[in-house]
């Protein structure tokens, strides 16, 4: 076997394995946008009651970190 008849092998070995990392990649970078899509609208969700319960004494009133943009 020459030696450039192994390397073809060794690449038709790691194609498929290559493939799955991509794979595998692109499904993480799926749950990283959405899990920050979901921060997000959590954030959204929770500041209009934290504003009450300051306005209303409840809550101290502090630097507000739902304003942070992320």
């Amino acid at each position: 076997m020459t030696d450039n008849e192994v390397l073809q092998a060794l690449k038709d070995v790691l194609k498929p394995i290559n493939n799955k990392l991509d794979d595998i990649e692109l499904k993480l970078e799926s749950l990283r946008l959405e899990n920050k899509m979901e921060h997000r609208t959590i954030r959204q969700d929770i500041q209009p009651l934290a504003s009450l319960l300051e306005t209303k004494g409840i809550l101290p009133t502090t630097q507000n970190p739902f304003s942070m943009v992320v």
